[in-house]
């Protein structure tokens, strides 16, 4: 919150009335002609001020940016193939995020921290190549394994209103695809990736 979020449109109103000159002409009586003047005056720059503390109190924030939401996916490029036709503004905000985090990276942490940013809570299985020393209960697999990876996912993951959620998005929503479009869009190429839904 910014230290000047708490004025109010009184107060924007008497500040208007103390600039006026003084003496008999320029009266301070409510309902007087100056007065509703003033407060016209006062009005307008409480309104003024109110988007100016909107604008920095939320709308310079990407995961609760309403009116500049649309500003903020076109400067990451989205709405792109792996965002859901008519995303709520929840998963609009939850795409710009993972889209802003996904600073690239192809280790396990950079997958699920990408995943988390959707909604998503995965888990990821990696193999390694079976040798002689290894135990001999671990399954045999070759060197391509090492390249593949399993992702793990909920069958259904819920998307419920929050706070930040527009008025007019449902109160819950059902996700399966955007997690799968997103991570196999950050795929290294010559990985293999695939998904499990429990």
């Amino acid at each position: 919150m910014t230290p000047f979020s708490s004025y109010t449109a009184d107060g924007f109103r008497a500040g208007v009335q103390r600039l006026l000159p003084g003496g008999r002409a320029w009266t301070r009586r409510l309902g007087s002609n100056l007065a509703g003047l003033a407060g016209g005056i006062g009005d307008s720059l409480y309104q003024l001020h109110a988007q100016m503390v909107l604008l920095l109190d939320v709308e310079s924030d990407p995961g609760q940016a309403v009116q500049l939401l649309s500003d903020f996916e076109t400067d990451y490029g989205l709405p792109d193939p792996c965002t859901p036709p008519n995303a709520s503004i929840g998963q609009r905000h939850a795409a710009l995020l993972a889209k802003i985090a996904g600073i690239g990276g192809q280790s396990q942490a950079y997958f699920i921290a990408v995943a988390a940013a959707l909604g998503y809570t995965i888990a990821i299985t990696t193999w390694d190549a079976w040798t002689p020393w290894d135990s001999p209960w671990l399954p045999v697999v070759g060197t391509a394994w090492r390249f593949a990876w399993q992702v793990n996912a909920p069958a259904i993951t819920a998307n419920y209103f929050t706070g930040f959620s527009s008025p007019w998005d449902p109160m819950w929503t059902i996700s399966d695809t955007t997690l799968e479009c997103r991570l196999r869009a950050l795929a290294p190429a010559y990985g293999d990736l695939w998904f499990v839904y429990r």
